[in-house]
């Protein structure tokens, strides 16, 4: 009797370790994909955010238009575009005039770059994996369920039905200060030097980049949405430098002067 009690408890002992580890694998694969609640969004909803996005940016931010930086830009962008297999996004490239080092993307596949992070770069191919970057939040949408899980879904639902605009005011600006979390900073990566590699401009080119902010120390710079932590931005930076290409990868440089870039945009 006693033996058939000890063997139910050690029974009983395994199930409950079972489910144990099963409910912690579970909340840890949620956790992973940081609640992606993006599917609650339908694209034309997604655009139709991106617009109201847009007007505020347009009042906020100089923005440079219809100059040699400008075109140099939608060049870096269309190739990037082209080399993606397929989007459901019309995507769109403006740069902001700021000195401040960053970029970011809101719905509907609009990207933004500051004057500064252009400045900063030493080449367009630099910027490329910037752009990159910002694709694959796009791609994979980690804006909406950004937005879904810091605001609510109700409150993207009251905006959308013209709520009250300092709510979409805050949401612009957790867009542009908040950081993505690190899982998604990792896929927007992963993405990114995948898409470098298809458009034929060498993935070294975000390990270089990721370089120069740590050497100017503006990874740790808590309004840059595309950086995280020092330690986990080394292991960014070797990741990009290891990536192994395919064996006839060839690299293609852009035919861009980019001193005139640079110099234009000091000027600007």
């Amino acid at each position: 009797m006693q033996s058939k009690t000890l063997r139910d408890i050690l029974v009983l002992l395994t199930i409950g370790a079972a489910l144990f580890a099963g409910g912690y694998f579970l909340v840890r694969e949620i956790s992973k994909s940081d609640y992606d609640l993006s599917y609650q969004v339908s694209l034309e909803q997604e655009e139709e955010l991106g617009n109201l996005f847009k007007d505020l940016i347009w009042d906020k931010y100089p923005t440079v238009k219809d100059n040699y930086a400008d075109s140099a830009l939608q060049q870096i962008a269309k190739r990037l575009v082209s080399a993606l297999d397929t989007t459901e996004y019309r995507y769109q490239f403006t740069i902001i005039k700021s000195k401040e080092v960053n970029a970011f993307t809101i719905p509907g596949g609009n990207i933004y770059v500051f004057s500064g992070l252009i400045e900063l770069a030493d080449s367009p191919e630099e910027v490329a994996a910037v752009l990159a970057h910002e694709i694959g939040h796009a791609e994979k949408r980690h804006v909406v369920t950004k937005l879904i899980n810091e605001m609510s879904m109700s409150a993207v639902v009251a905006v959308l039905s013209g709520g009250d605009p300092s709510v979409i005011t805050q949401m612009l600006q957790s867009v542009i200060s908040n950081r993505f979390s690190r899982e998604h900073e990792d896929e927007a990566d992963k993405f990114a030097l995948q898409l470098l590699e298809n458009a034929n401009i060498s993935p070294k080119n975000m390990a270089k980049f990721f370089q120069k902010m740590s050497d100017e120390n503006l990874d740790y710079n808590e309004d840059l949405e595309f950086m995280m932590t020092h330690p986990h931005n080394n292991k960014r930076i070797e990741r990009a430098r290891k990536y192994k290409t395919r064996n006839n990868f060839i690299a293609e440089p852009f035919t861009i002067d980019w001193e005139r870039v640079k110099k234009e945009l000091k000027s600007e």
